[in-house]
Formats: C-alpha cells, sequence, structure tokens
C-alpha cells in the first residue's frame, strides 16, 4: 500500500504565447506598455475567435477549444493600458487578457490546493493594472475569502478568510469590493456572510464594520462624499462550510438598502426594498439610479431614501422576469455623460443625456457557430443574460458587455459587436471518455450545455445536436465503439432521466424510450451506466430511489436502451442505493469482461458474479468519508477499482468481493486507459492534483501541477494524453511524454 504526499506551493503564472508575451513562463515585460502588435484594434469587423485551439498554456496542460461557457460576471478595464483586461466568472476564476482581449488566460491557478474559482468581485487599481483584490467562495466548498496579487495574478495571497457568494443568487448584479475615491489604500470588502470589512493599508489587514448576515447584491461609494456608502441586499438563505469535512451551517440572511455617512462606522436602513444594482449619475452627483426587482429602473435625489420611476423608453413588465426575458435588466452602466442598461436577450439602452428617456442602441447582432449563435429556432446566446456593461475610461465609444457565455466588445457605441473569448473555458464538466479505438475522439458531458465530441484528441470540441442538457454520464460499447450511450434529461433541467444512443461514434443521437423504468416525477434519476463488454446492445443503469421491484435500483437492456428490467435482486429493499446526483461523484455501476458487476453507495459496496446471481455485500468497508466511484480494468476479468474520498485507491481481483487498499491517499476519481490498463491516473480529493502510474501503480508520479483547476477533476486518456474535465473551465489535455509513468 502506497501514500504520495502532494506539498502544496505556489506555481508560476501560466504560459502565455510566446508570440504575444515573451517567452514560456513570463510576464510581459512591460505590463504598462500599450504597444501590442496583435492588440483588437476598432478597424477588426466580425468575430475574432479562433476555432482550432487557445494558445495559452498552464506548463505542460493545454486548455481543449470549447469556448465561453457559464456566467462571466464582468470584464474589467484601466486607465493607464488599453491592452490590459481583466474578467472573473462565477465558477471559472479570473482571466487576464494583456492584447486588448484577443486572447485571454487564466490567472487562478496559484493558490493551492483549492484554486480561485468562484470570483463574486475583482477588484482593479485603475491607475496600476497589476494591484488586485479578489472575492472568492461558494457555499457549496470551503470558506475562501478575500485575496490580494501585486503582480497581476503571478501570485496571490489570503488577506481576508471569510465566506464569499461568487456563484450566489444575483451574483452578476453589482460590485462588493469598492476602493474610496478619496483613498486609494483604503478599500471595503462587502461579504456579507461576516459583515461588511474595510482595509486601510491597500488589503493587508481588515477591519469588521458589523452588518453581519446580509446577502449584499451591490456596494458604492459617493465620489462626492466618500463618507457615504450603500449597500443593496436582498434575504437570501445560504450556508457555510470552513472545511471538506467540516459541518455545514446554515442561516437566512437580511436584504434591504442600508446607507452609511461615516466611512460604514454605522449603517441605516433606508427601505426593506433594496434595488439589485446601483450607480451614480456622471453628471449630477446626487442622483442614483438603480434596478428594482430586476424589472424597471428608478431614481433618487435624497441619496436612496426617496425613488421614482425612470424606465420610460424601456420595455418593462409587472412581475419578475427570468434573467434572460427581453424585459429583465440585471446591469446598468455609466459612461462621461450618458447610462446604459442591457436587457437579457442582448439588447441595449442608452439614456443621453441623462434627463431624457431611454432609447435602443440599433446593434448588429454577431452570427456565430455556438456562443453568439443567433440562429432562427434555436437558443439565441448573444446577450443572453447580460451580466455586464462596461464604459472603457479612455474611449466612451468603446463598450464591454458579458453575459452567460462570453464577452464581446464594440468600438462604435454598440452598434456593431465583436466576440473576444479565445482562452476564456469556463464550463463544468460532468464527465470525459476515451474511445478505445481511435486516439482523437474525445467524449465530454458538460452541465448546462450537454454533449460534445472531440476529433483531434482534446485539442477542441464541438457540440453534437440531437441530446439535451447537463450530459451526467457517457459509456462507449468496447466491442463497438461507435455505439455511444450517454445519460442526460428527458427534456432541458438538471437531473438525468433518459438514455441517448449514438450508432455513428458521437456524431448523432437518439432518445430511448425508457420502456418500463419508473417514471414519478422528481422521483427517480439516472447517473450511472455500464455496457457489456461483448454486446453493444445490452446496457445497465443505475436508477435512484428505495430499492423495490419496480423502481430503485439495477435496471437491464437487452435492446439498446429501448425496454428495461429490474435487476436488483439482493441490493439491500428499502435504501435509496444510487444517487440522484452526481455533482461529485462517479459512475456507481460497473461491468466486468467477464460478466461480473459492482454497485457501490456512499458506504458500501454489491457485486455479484454473474447476472443468473444475485448481488450481495463485499467486504469492503470505509476508512475514508465515503465511496465516489467504482471501474472495471477492461483488459482483466473481474478486477475492479475503488475510489474512496479521504479514503484511498481499493483493487479487487474477485469480481468485487474483497478488496486491497493499493494507494492510502484521498482519491476523488480514477481512470484507466482503455489501451493499457496498466496506465491508471486518479484525480486527489482534497489536496488536489492528479498522480499516475504506468505499472499497475506500483510506483505513483505527480504530474505537472500548473491545471488552472486541482479539484472535483474527471479524467480519460486519448492516446498520448491524459484528458481531464474540470469544475469551470473545461477541459485540459496533458502529453503523457512531460510524466515519469514508471
Amino acid at each position: 500500500m502506497l501514500r504520495f504526499l502532494l506539498i502544496p506551493f505556489v506555481s508560476i503564472l501560466a504560459t502565455a504565447p510566446a508570440c504575444l508575451f515573451g517567452p514560456p513562463g513570463e510576464l510581459p515585460k512591460d505590463s504598462s506598455s500599450t504597444e501590442q502588435s496583435d492588440a483588437v484594434h476598432h478597424s477588426d469587423v466580425g468575430i475574432i475567435f479562433n476555432p482550432t485551439e487557445n494558445l495559452a498554456e498552464y506548463g505542460h496542460w493545454r486548455s481543449s477549444k470549447i469556448g465561453g461557457g457559464g456566467y462571466l460576471l464582468n470584464v474589467i478595464p484601466n486607465r493607464v493600458d488599453p491592452d490590459r483586461l481583466y474578467a472573473h466568472s462565477d465558477v471559472g476564476g479570473i482571466f487576464r487578457s494583456d492584447d486588448g482581449g484577443r486572447n485571454w488566460y487564466m490567472i487562478h491557478i496559484n493558490y493551492h490546493p483549492q484554486s480561485l474559482d468562484c470570483v463574486r468581485d475583482l477588484l482593479v487599481d485603475p491607475e496600476n493594472p497589476d494591484f488586485l483584490i479578489a472575492a472568492v467562495g461558494d457555499q457549496w466548498m470551503p470558506q475562501q475569502g478575500i485575496f490580494k496579487s501585486t503582480d497581476g495574478g503571478g501570485t496571490w495571497e489570503k488577506v481576508l478568510d471569510t465566506q464569499v457568494f461568487g456563484n450566489g443568487p444575483n451574483r452578476s448584479t453589482g460590485r462588493i469590493l469598492q476602493r474610496s475615491p478619496a483613498d486609494e489604500n483604503l478599500i471595503y470588502a462587502a461579504p456579507g456572510w461576516d459583515g461588511i470589512f474595510v482595509s486601510p493599508d491597500a488589503g493587508d489587514n481588515w477591519i469588521g464594520l458589523g452588518l453581519d448576515k446580509v446577502y449584499v447584491n451591490d456596494l458604492k461609494i459617493d465620489r462626492s462624499n466618500p463618507n457615504r456608502l450603500f449597500l443593496c441586499a436582498a434575504a437570501s438563505k445560504m450556508s457555510n462550510i470552513t472545511s471538506w469535512k467540516g459541518k455545514r451551517q446554515y442561516s437566512k440572511l437580511d436584504g434591504g438598502l442600508y446607507r452609511s455617512e461615516d466611512a460604514g462606522m454605522n449603517w441605516e436602513k433606508l427601505s426593506d426594498d433594496s434595488p439589485i444594482e446601483i450607480v451614480q449619475s456622471p453628471v449630477d452627483p446626487q442622483v442614483w439610479f438603480g434596478i428594482f426587482n430586476g424589472i424597471r429602473i428608478a431614481s433618487s435625489s435624497d441619496y436612496g431614501k426617496t425613488w421614482k420611476d425612470a424606465s420610460e423608453g424601456l420595455p418593462t413588465a409587472e412581475k419578475k422576469q427570468s434573467p434572460t426575458s427581453g424585459l429583465s435588466y440585471r446591469t446598468i452602466g455609466a459612461g462621461p455623460d450618458f447610462l446604459l442598461v442591457g436587457n437579457g436577450s442582448g439588447s441595449f439602452f442608452i439614456k443621453k443625456p441623462i434627463d431624457s428617456p431611454w432609447r435602443e442602441v440599433e446593434s448588429k447582432r454577431i452570427q456565430g457557430d455556438w456562443f453568439a449563435r443567433t440562429k432562427p429556432n434555436h437558443w439565441d446566446k448573444f446577450g443572453r443574460a447580460t451580466a455586464s456593461i462596461v464604459v472603457d475610461p479612455l474611449d466612451p465609444d468603446h463598450w464591454y458587455f458579458s453575459d452567460y457565455y462570453a464577452i464581446y466588445q464594440s468600438w462604435d457605441a454598440g452598434k456593431t459587436w465583436i466576440l473576444t473569448i479565445d482562452g476564456i473555458e469556463n464550463t463544468v464538466i460532468h464527465t470525459v471518455a476515451q474511445a478505445p479505438q481511435n486516439p482523437n475522439i474525445v467524449h465530454m458531458g458538460m452541465a448546462d450545455n450537454g454533449y460534445f465530441r472531440s476529433i483531434d484528441a482534446a485539442t477542441s470540441f464541438s457540440h453534437a445536436e440531437g441530446t439535451s442538457d447537463n450530459c451526467k454520464a457517457i459509456a462507449v460499447a468496447p466491442s463497438a465503439p461507435e455505439t455511444v450511450y450517454i445519460l442526460a434529461p428527458r427534456y432541458h433541467g438538471w437531473y438525468a432521466d433518459t438514455i441517448y444512443v449514438s450508432l455513428d461514434g458521437g456524431k448523432k443521437f437518439h432518445k430511448s424510450p425508457m420502456t418500463n423504468i419508473p417514471k414519478e416525477e422528481k422521483k427517480w434519476r439516472v447517473n450511472s451506466l455500464a455496457v457489456d463488454s461483448g454486446n453493444p446492445r445490452e446496457v445497465y443503469i443505475g436508477v435512484s430511489g428505495p430499492i423495490e421491484s419496480g423502481k430503485g435500483g439495477v435496471w437491464r437492456s437487452t435492446d439498446m436502451g429501448k425496454s428495461w428490467s429490474w435487476d436488483s435482486d439482493g441490493l439491500p429493499n428499502g435504501d435509496s442505493f444510487f444517487q440522484s446526483s452526481i455533482w461529485d461523484s462517479g459512475f456507481q455501476l460497473s461491468r466486468s469482461p467477464n460478466g461480473s458487476m459492482v454497485a457501490i453507495k456512499n458506504n458500501a459496496v454489491y457485486y455479484r458474479n454473474s447476472d443468473e446471481d444475485t448481488w450481495e455485500r463485499s467486504s469492503a468497508r470505509l476508512s475514508g468519508s465515503k465511496f465516489m466511484q467504482v471501474l472495471s480494468v477492461p483488459d482483466q476479468e473481474g478486477v475492479y477499482l475503488l475510489s474512496e474520498e479521504n479514503g484511498g485507491l481499493h483493487q479487487s481481483r474477485d469480481n468485487g468481493k474483497t478488496w486491497t487498499k493499493i494507494l492510502d491517499q484521498g482519491i476523488h476519481s480514477v481512470s484507466v486507459d482503455q489501451n493499457d490498463s496498466q496506465r491508471i491516473a486518479v484525480a486527489l480529493d482534497e489536496v488536489g492534483g492528479i498522480l499516475i502510474t504506468g505499472n499497475g501503480g506500483q510506483n505513483w508520479h505527480p504530474v505537472d501541477d500548473h491545471l488552472p483547476q486541482r479539484q472535483r477533476l474527471k479524467m480519460a486518456f486519448a492516446g498520448d494524453r491524459l484528458v481531464v474535465g474540470t469544475p469551470g473551465n473545461g477541459v485540459f489535455y496533458l502529453p503523457l511524454n512531460s510524466v515519469n509513468q514508471n
């Protein structure tokens, strides 16, 4: 039994493209220079998008080309370097561009073991774009806090341990970090759970100002009176854990509009009805504008005490709308003498002069292939759920906006837009799968967007039609790899309940009728599947819910999923065996070439020697917190691997009856090369990172530690590459010749 300890360290900055940023591994030589030969210029028209590959490197890791993804919350320029831009997202961390947005690279990788994933806000010094303050965290992960960088994201230091909700409700609205206009060293942070904080020394030390247990949407400072602060909050129930093993705490957070007249020392609640975001008039500092309930704009001339409607010229609604609605407004921005709002469907409105009605900006929409797509009878992705609208401080006609998927720029005050997202990968990956007879094919399942396929060994991925969103699991038939099964929702949604089948290697799919499977709404989910190694028509799934004939348990199909029979004799009756969701866990069901099977739940392992046998409980017992994933070794009959969170990697050589621990390290997931079963990769849980062996587990070696996200990883092999799906930055691949596997 082996134990391998990974020692966290601060890694070097991601290697930017040498042609743009100098030698690999180095920051640009002069971060203040505006002379960038490949920078975006206003003369460029159309889409700036490289469809084949991302240029940025992270050590030996390369980012697969997918493009965009989950909510991009803000774009942040500065006043001294027009080519330096930052952006941050709800699950994908922080991105930096040094060429005006033509190429981006991730800068949240350099804090271990957890990377800076869910970023609620990013404060950039407008006069020194190397100085950054980031508010990072999510209620479902261990508490993170406020981080500081003085080298443009090359290194990060945690300066305040507090709960932040980077992926929470209303995350696209407002700011929770602000710098005093009177003192550049005076910085405010409003994470909410622990209250409001102020730093008098540029983020090194923090002082609590009270007002805890509020859910903050926006924090603003009056530029004409820096002692006057406004805080917009919304009532919400949230939770917190301080470590993966910690006990989760729930709390109701208050809402309302608050104001302080003494730099945050004391707060007055002005109203229970708060805007979700406010902005100060650029021409009259006494006037403030706010978005109320996401459907109307109002203005105040008495510092927030009273508000009057200021929606004239805008399409409005009486009731709250979806963030993707054309009647929904989630962001408001300001230029030197005008205001801007964007709705949820890609339209923008300008208020110029300030006392005039709003008028729509006549914009030319981009016709993108995937992100920015605006095709009839398809989901319109341009400007969907607009998160930010930003005016360049150096050019009032140069605008940026971000949305659910991407970042755009306009140099003609919104008349035409350019898609600028090369290097931004911001998607959550549920699963990746190997095509054993073709090293160029990689199958991938994504949250929210469904199934993707690569034909170039994960260099890039394209979306396949015929499936729904949230592809949870993929299985390739070993004897006929053109037969591919995936699990996803029958319609659009989060939970998987339907098998989709492809007979051409993932180009097209058809939906299984799922005959005989229970269909009580919200009571059954399907997240694990296994295909017989000799018969591609024979497939097994794990259905959640109590084990009972005709209900939860293992189900079998011999006709590619058209009809099903219950196959769970021996599994513990009454227990909810299979999980209803697999946000973090892997397959709970596996089948060996000899016809044996293993099924796992959080705290128990069951096996059977053949289809004629009943399920029995194995000897495996928890030493950590829970069993995470089981898989069979492809060319060894009756051999299985089992990962255990905080417990290790176990192996069985007798169809799952008995188990031996072969690696004493907490394991999140495991992958075996389908063409070489001696090659195994494991993704570690709490310490993060990946170990690999080329001799069946006798020796383990760490791979390159520059992967931008290091926890909750999904893996597959593709020829001489290791392919890794992340929980927020899409897919990466690593040439295995960079790793000592023996």
